[in-house]
């Protein structure tokens, strides 16, 4: 069970050394680490060894040795395991240098998206002694201050991710889940991150790709199984239960900054889609 924290939830503000850092697991401690946080940078985390479970945006994953989680900026996590390892950390600043560096690292077969359902990724023995080396030349490069080449980090950084992207892709046929893809989707995905506070109706979002909601709900249903309509309520949904969680907001404020304007539908709205009210999920989270 989650810990009973009343405050707003943090970005957690660690001492790192700039827009890039890497470091064991086992110095990755302090008083955020063991509770639920967020972090407005890029998160990777590889467990070399692990035992005890993750919790990743409310719901906990069973942690094993060689397993790769990935992390956007904002989603709640939360340690509660053994572990031993290396994470790493970038924020867009160091990463995207321009827009081609911004699309590409969005492109990278969803790493940083979890339409096909977010899960950590099982590492290969040899992929493992490649992070390994790959997390040696950065750690290595990024303390040749004041001589650390941000270039040089960056194309490990790439390395790690492409191998990252290959395991993914491994995983996933070996469950016979193939991921498919399609551009438009990824452009879809970031117009729901900036409106689905105020934009609720598909038409919307079909209209930004003269499509009509009937055939972008095609699209979206081919490559994630999810109807744009459900796409938008995971969103809305996850939004609300990380305010319910770690904010002092009380349930009509959540549903005005959400886009509702009757607080009643946004309650029947959140039950339909968790099968419990908002209140409930509150006072169950400060169980």
């Amino acid at each position: 069970m989650l810990a009973n924290r009343s405050i707003d939830i943090p970005y957690q503000q660690l001492p790192f050394k700039g827009q890039f850092n890497i470091s064991p697991l086992g110095a990755f401690r302090n008083e955020l680490t063991d509770q639920p946080h967020r972090h407005d940078h890029f998160q990777i985390i590889w467990f070399i060894k692990g035992k005890g479970r993750h919790m990743v945006d409310f719901v906990w994953y069973d942690v094993d040795d060689n397993m790769l989680f990935l992390l956007r900026p904002g989603q709640v996590h939360q340690l509660d395991c053994e572990r031993e390892g290396y994470f790493m950390y970038f924020t867009e600043q160091f990463y995207f240098t321009n827009k081609h560096d911004k699309e590409t690292l969005y492109d990278f077969s969803n790493l940083f998206d979890h339409w096909h359902g977010y899960g950590p990724i099982t590492i290969s023995e040899n992929t493992g002694k490649s992070f390994l080396g790959l997390t040696e030349l950065m750690a290595r490069e990024i303390n040749c201050a004041p001589s650390c080449n941000k270039g040089i980090v960056k194309h490990y950084l790439n390395a790690f991710l492409l191998l990252a992207e290959r395991e993914k892709k491994r995983n996933a046929s070996e469950t016979m889940m193939p991921l498919s893809h399609d551009g438009r989707v990824v452009q879809l995905r970031r117009l729901l991150e900036q409106h689905y506070q105020t934009e609720h109706q598909v038409t919307f979002y079909a209209n930004a790709f003269a499509l009509t909601p009937k055939r972008l709900n095609e699209i979206t249903k081919d490559t994630t199984g999810r109807t744009v309509t459900e796409l938008l309520h995971d969103r809305i949904v996850l939004e609300s239960k990380r305010n319910l969680a770690f904010s002092h907001k009380s349930v009509k404020e959540i549903c005005y900054e959400l886009g509702f304007e009757d607080p009643a539908y946004f309650s029947r709205f959140f039950k339909n889609n968790t099968g419990i009210s908002p209140q409930d999920f509150r006072e169950m989270m400060f169980k």
